[in-house]
């Protein structure tokens, strides 16, 4: 397949999931005289809108906050629950539904709700969604060249790299067993936990998000052997609090250049605030996380990732209350066990995988269990290696990765950078900018700075004086 001309058009997006879609979304809102095919979304997937979050097909992962929280525009923070069919959901999943009024369904309904929200601008042909991952991205004269798996190549004149996280990467000890079938390198593959029979041994490496969602997976097929999760702090996601203050809007912490400035600024707050939950000074920091982040020099950030995101991660990036209940009803029967220890080494045994742990404070110890999830997180760091086009770009001088080792360099202007020299007409978006802009990993963050860069946008493409006839507003 080739497009059938060679005119650039306005703005193509690679990654059509949350990001790339709301990116989308926002910019033909804001330019009506976007005409046929003034945005092209190039996505592998039949769905725009899901992703690596919320393509999910297991009902067990749930959102991990409340529905009336989840938007793709910050001035209506409710749509998702508006869209939601209240009837049809206790129907088919009355677990959504919690005393006290708050609604935790399926991610993927988040991801059919976007692509309901795309939906008119495809039927009209403003949007156009190539299905297939990009190849190769060079620079042409003013433009970028982008050739597609599915055959196809196009011309932009504006490109956004909105792309999907990458898979983690495998811890070292496991290196060497990469194509052992007992070891789950990405547990994301929807055919991830297939092999795992109700009674095996199962091993956890990384206590975070995706360790709940394997153990509540693992739960509803019928999984009834012991689980073991470990890491090198042990850490577990913490619960959303009972109830909720608006502290969290009107509480405000003075920057600090330093990362232990910051960490004594946020315990005194807690000390100050003894009578609320904890939850509403860390979301009082999530809220205010640029202005933080931006106060503190690169030294400084690699300071902070290095010794504080892991006890940040857990306390922010909170889990469902049905995966709370689900990981404490485990713990209890002792069919769950959560260690703080490093992985030192692992083989292949007749009787399945043998682990070498060094606890924390301990001594070694082995074990053997029948299968290994690795849950260690996206590899962004290694994202520039991992995805032949943004190497190529890299190569070209046109892209780097963060110096702080979380995504892509991106500028205040979302515009990719190297060094300092900004890189005209390529912008980053979601989570792979967040070492320019701190906490954005969550689902209001990547929504305030997909507006942003949809408005960016917006600026930058010249203006067409023939506005598209079948504008859609929603």
């Amino acid at each position: 397949m080739t497009i059938e001309n060679n005119l650039p058009v306005p703005i193509v997006i690679i990654g059509g999931g949350a990001t790339g879609a709301m990116v989308a979304w926002h910019v033909l809102r804001q330019r009506p005289d976007l005409g046929r095919h003034g945005v092209t979304l190039v996505e592998p997937r039949e769905q725009l809108g899901a992703g690596q979050a919320y393509g999910t097909r297991d009902t067990q992962h749930r959102i991990n906050v409340p529905a009336s929280r989840m938007s793709l525009q910050t001035a209506k923070p409710g749509d998702f629950r508006d869209w939601l069919d209240l009837d049809a959901l206790a129907a088919i999943d009355p677990d959504a539904f919690l005393p006290s009024g708050d609604l935790y369904p399926s991610r993927a309904l988040f991801g059919h709700y976007l692509t309901a929200r795309l939906a008119p601008y495809l039927e009209t042909g403003r949007l156009r969604h190539l299905r297939g991952t990009a190849e190769s991205v060079t620079r042409e004269g003013q433009n970028w060249q982008i050739a597609v798996s599915d055959g196809s190549s196009l011309l932009a004149q504006r490109l956004v790299l909105a792309t999907t996280h990458p898979a983690p990467s495998l811890p070292h000890p496991l290196a060497p067993l990469a194509q052992e079938p007992r070891i789950i390198g990405n547990p994301w593959r929807d055919d991830a936990l297939s092999r795992i029979a109700p009674q095996d041994r199962v091993a956890i490496i990384g206590t975070g998000l995706t360790m709940a969602d394997i153990v509540a997976s693992l739960t509803a097929r019928g999984h009834e052997g012991e689980i073991l999760a470990f890491s090198r702090r042990g850490l577990r996601p913490r619960a959303h609090a009972p109830q909720a203050s608006a502290l969290s809007d009107i509480l405000r912490l003075i920057p600090s250049p330093t990362a232990l400035g910051l960490l004594r600024r946020i315990r005194s707050a807690l000390r100050d605030h003894e009578d609320l939950y904890w939850h509403e000074i860390i979301d009082a920091v999530r809220k205010q996380g640029r202005s933080l982040w931006g106060a503190l020099d690169v030294a400084e950030r690699r300071r902070l990732i290095r010794h504080l995101r892991p006890f940040w991660d857990v306390h922010r990036f909170r889990i469902a209350p049905q995966l709370d209940r689900i990981l404490e009803t485990r713990l209890s029967e002792g069919r769950l066990t959560l260690r703080a220890a490093r992985l030192l080494s692992a083989n292949a045994v007749t009787g399945g995988i043998e682990l070498t742990l060094k606890p924390r404070g301990g001594q070694e110890e082995t074990l053997v269990v029948d299968h290994l999830v690795n849950t260690t997180g996206p590899d962004h760091a290694g994202i520039v290696h991992r995805t032949p086009y943004l190497q190529t770009l890299a190569e070209a001088g046109l892209l780097e990765a963060d110096p702080v080792g979380l995504g892509l360099h991106t500028g205040p202007d979302h515009h990719a950078r190297v060094g300092t020299r900004s890189i005209p007409d390529l912008l980053i978006a979601g989570p792979l900018s967040r070492g320019q802009f701190g906490e954005l990993m969550g689902l209001p963050e990547v929504t305030e700075n997909a507006q942003s860069v949809a408005g960016t946008l917006a600026a930058l493409v010249p203006q067409n004086r023939y506005v598209f006839s079948d504008e859609v507003r929603s």
